[in-house]
């Protein structure tokens, strides 16, 4: 048979073969029924209930407009409910793909009948050789809508709809997003680090090097992280390298961006979960949370609350003390109201508090696979948080315009055994510390872009930030106040930033942050006294480049500088002294590509210099004081890749690799290890999830496995401890019917002892060795319903 003939043989076999392969996805997910009950609200709310029920994503051709949409229930395909859902509205659904849907406008109906043609396959889209677009994920992080592939920077962004229910808050969080970091002292002791910007384990007057975010407020300046329990959260966004020109003083490593779902205007919505859980050689815990969304005024007021009130079992033995001594209770409540007196205007106002008890510290001694420690003293921490916010936003002609207010209030008290350190103070005997800080924060910020493209952005903020800090230390008879600081920063800022098209695909965004920043400090001591006041006026740059080079693909280019203001710190016997401003400066080279909605990839390498670091230390009576370590270097790589191989099934990799080390100490001794702190060098995840049909459940697994590198406590020769290097694997199920949804979940599966943070009590920490060993194999069943 000739090469030709054989050829035309061959494909003719084959053809029929591929047009299956290729249209069997389609029909699959078109064959499936899913029960759905979509409350009438704004689109972008029922799109993600749709695709939590469905497991389909769905994308926007052109941006993501806000608009409301019907009310979508009963048993359907995903085509028939895509269809009721736009019905009426100038919008529809198209399929790209196996398991995607690309929303675009209606094209409008020409003024001359088209000529027949012959109709494709029901519910089958005809096969097309034009690729499908990756759908807009749309990010808020940079302060305007933003697609990601328009973004010109790294940065992670955790649907919380999507996470398989293993994101309670942010310590779960970190083992979903690479290159994020905590340390575990316990519940509201923690900090975060993004990509090796660590300067210490130790909660000092320093200012954090990761900013916390509540949507528009900024909620943190140097204390820990409150871990906000992500109920009724959106999503969390993560934007990796310096963020000063957008963010001010302080945001060195990045943002943490919490995003909450805001009141619903026409519908009365809401759900209620309860909870148990049981920890392996621990106590029982529980929990329930609840939802509540309330419309006072079609299309113009509503007001939404989300509620919890939850119980962790202990699973620590103080011996002396009490048996699973570490259990902690949290009880949290946010009310958010949104006024809309008009379509272009929109006024929200919210409230939240949060109140996290913990009845004892989580360290133990001797090894990390014991969990027990003889302390007859207990350590209890106490984390009140509260913040109130008010944002105004609406259209001046052609211009959006934001303004908004902030206030916080947070206090974090704790009580350690200071007994080994009682002589340090001219005590003797057994002796207790009292930590008690006091955090407020006011901001205020105004900004204006242009309301379509977003391609610029200019805004003017006041910040006012106010830190107390008094220690004692007790004993039967006697009680001496050791420490006293009190700080006072005042920041006014102007910032801009725009994005120019360079060529067709090629485009640069410069921004720059130009702030003046007055410091006020006064510390008492037992040594004696010191009051300080600074003005530094500091510019913060950044100049990035974006290249689209196809409709799936873009590479980044970016460089970013932040700084941290100076202030006062106890020295001990020498009396307290003062630290100057440090500031860092990084260059991150990414990519991004996303197939349609099979496969998406991302990677990045990036270098960071880091100028007189600002590091919180441990003097020789076990108080934590501030001083410039020195000069650093880290460099690293991430990559991270998500791929859905079959309807309903989805896998997701990503690994970190971090290098970062004390180059030049500030007293010039020589480190025979000069790593950074706390932030390990190599994690990997993995994960999969997988959604299918039960009867009538729809249900959903998610199995994931981390591994944390190695990482050491500090880069002080008597401190130095290892900790780190172990894996952990977790899963949870979730089966869902009409408005019922029952879980179930498992942390720790083989019931890893890894040593997660390698200390404790700052007091002892010289004598006694410490570890604090993950949290054992924990099992949790909920049950949730939906009105």
């Amino acid at each position: 048979m000739p090469t030709k003939t054989r050829a035309l043989a061959l494909a003719y076999i084959l053809l029929p073969a591929v047009e299956a392969a290729h249209l069997s996805p389609l029909l699959a997910a078109n064959a499936s029924a899913y029960q759905f009950d979509l409350p009438a609200g704004p689109v972008s709310t029922s799109l993600s209930d749709f695709s939590r029920v469905t497991g389909i994503s769905i994308g926007w051709a052109n941006g993501a407009p806000e608009f409301r949409v019907p009310a979508v229930k009963g048993r359907m395909g995903a085509d028939e409910a895509l269809a009721r859902l736009f019905a009426g509205t100038r919008w529809h659904a198209i399929r790209v793909g196996g398991n995607g849907y690309r929303i675009e406008r209606v094209p409008h109906a020409p003024s001359v009948a088209p000529r027949p043609q012959t109709a494709p396959p029901r519910n089958v889209e005809p096969i097309s050789a034009r690729p499908a677009s990756a759908p807009d994920i749309i990010v808020t992080a940079q302060k305007r809508p933003q697609p990601l592939q328009q973004v010109a920077m790294s940065i992670s962004v955790v649907a919380l709809d999507t996470a398989g229910g293993l994101t309670a808050g942010s310590r779960d969080l970190a083992l979903q997003v690479d290159g994020l970091a905590l340390t575990n002292l316990g519940p509201g002791r923690n900090r975060q680090f993004i990509r090796g910007v660590a300067d210490s384990p130790f909660n000092g007057p320093s200012q954090s090097t990761v900013a916390v975010q509540l949507d528009e407020a900024r909620i943190t300046f140097d204390a820990p992280d409150p871990d906000i329990r992500l109920l009724d959260m959106q999503r969390v966004e993560i934007l990796k390298g310096p963020q000063g020109p957008l963010y001010g003083s302080g945001a060195l490593g990045g943002i943490y961006h919490l995003v909450t779902r805001k009141p619903d205007l026409t519908d009365v919505s809401g759900s209620a979960r309860i909870l148990v859980e049981a920890v392996q050689g621990g106590q029982m815990g529980e929990g329930a949370e609840a939802v509540l969304n309330l419309p006072l005024q079609d299309d113009r007021v509503g007001i939404r609350a989300a509620g919890y009130m939850l119980r962790s079992g202990g699973w620590i033995d103080n011996i002396g003390a009490r048996r699973n001594a570490n259990g902690a209770s949290t009880a949290g409540l946010r009310l958010a109201a949104r006024w809309q007196p008009d379509p272009d205007w929109t006024i929200d106002v919210s409230g939240m508090l949060q109140d996290v008890n913990a009845k004892d510290s989580q360290y133990v001694i001797v090894s990390d696979h014991t969990l027990r420690r003889a302390f007859a003293m207990a350590e209890p921490t106490d984390n009140d948080f509260k913040v109130g916010a008010a944002t105004i936003q609406g259209r001046l002609g052609g211009l959006n315009l934001l303004a908004t207010t902030s206030y916080v209030r947070h206090g974090v008290n704790s009580t350690l055994d200071s007994s080994d350190a009682s002589a340090a103070f001219g005590l003797s005997g057994t002796s207790t510390f009292v930590d008690d800080r006091k955090y407020r924060i006011i901001n205020h910020e105004i900004r204006l872009s242009p309301a379509n493209a977003g391609r610029w952005l200019v805004g003017l903020s006041y910040m006012h930030a106010k830190t107390h800090t008094g220690g004692t230390i007790s004993t039967p008879t006697a009680t001496l106040a050791v420490e006293s600081l009190d700080r006072a920063v005042r920041e006014i800022s102007l910032f801009a930033e725009a994005t120019i098209p360079i060529f067709s695909r090629l485009s640069a965004t410069a921004g720059a942050r130009l702030f003046r920043t007055a410091t006020e400090d006064e510390t008492l001591e037992e040594s004696g006294g010191l009051e300080a006041n600074r003005t530094e006026t500091m510019l913060s740059p950044s100049l990035s480049f974006n290249w689209a080079f196809n409709r799936h693909a873009n590479v980044y280019l970016r460089y970013a500088r932040a700084s941290r203001p100076g202030g006062i710190a106890l020295t001990g016997e020498t009396g307290p002294r003062l630290f100057d401003l440090d500031e860092l400066g990084t260059i991150d080279l990414g990519i991004r590509y996303q197939a349609a909605e099979t496969l998406s990839l991302s990677g990045s390498l990036f270098s960071t210099t880091w100028y007189q670091i600002q590091s919180d230390y441990l003097l020789a009576n076990g108080l934590v004081s501030t001083r410039n370590a020195g000069k650093g270097i880290i460099r690293g790589a991430e990559a991270s890749a998500e791929w859905e191989p079959l309807t309903g099934l989805k896998l997701s990799a990503g690994a970190s690799y971090v290098d970062a080390l004390l180059v030049k100490a500030e007293d010039g001794l020589h480190l025979e290890d000069s790593r950074l702190p706390v932030t390990p060098n190599v994690t990997t995840r993995l994960t999969a999830q997988y959604r299918f049909a039960l009867g009538d459940w729809q249900s959903v697994i998610v199995a994931q496995a981390n591994y944390v590198g190695s990482a050491r406590l500090s880069f002080d020769q008597d401190l130095d401890r290892k900790m780190g290097h172990y894996a952990v694997a977790s899963s949870a199920l979730r089966l869902s019917r009409g408005r019922t949804t029952i879980g179930a979940g498992i942390d720790n599966i083989f019931n890893v002892r890894g040593d997660t943070f390698a200390f404790g009590n700052p007091f002892s920490i010289r004598t006694v060795r410490q570890f604090t060993p993950l949290r054992p194999r924990t099992l949790t069943l909920s049950i949730a319903r939906r009105w």
